[in-house]
């Protein structure tokens, strides 16, 4: 199916007249009649625009192979990996952020072992430092996105 014939089959879907998708997108019927006669192409802004209000992607409309907006399998699985990925990364900051509370804890109780001033400075600074990743840790496990 090629571009004009998507605009034509998707606008009449919406029940809207020429005149009417034209105010949507602000261009005049005359340019949505060029589109849809295929004498005419919409610019990269108006392809966006038209993906927006039909809810298909700007490469459903693009690609001639695609009949339906649901047979682009790049798309789809671009969504899951994200997904998938956000879910380890999450993972990962949550696992960090309960290691650092840990080594923060095994800190303050080597502290009170600690005899010489300057090892026990380091673990003055070691255990802050390790709480304060831990927060950021959690702050970016909870953080929506």
């Amino acid at each position: 199916m090629t571009l004009p014939e998507k605009i034509v089959k998707r606008r009449k879907e919406n029940g809207w007249s020429q005149e009417e998708f034209a105010e949507k997108l602000y261009v005049s019927r005359q340019a949505v009649s060029r589109w849809e006669n295929g004498t005419a192409l919409p610019d990269a802004e108006n392809i966006l625009q038209i993906s927006k209000l039909f809810n298909v992607t700007s490469d459903y409309l693009l690609n001639d192979d695609n009949e339906s907006c649901g047979n682009i399998p790049p798309v789809k699985t671009a969504e899951k990996e994200t997904e998938t990925v956000i879910l380890k990364k999450k993972r990962l900051h949550l696992f960090a952020g309960i290691a650092f509370i840990i080594a923060a804890l095994l800190e303050c109780a080597a502290l009170s072992t600690v005899t010489n001033d300057t090892a026990a400075a380091v673990w003055l600074v070691a255990a802050p430092l390790s709480v304060l990743t831990a927060v950021i840790q959690f702050v970016l496990y909870f953080k929506k996105d």
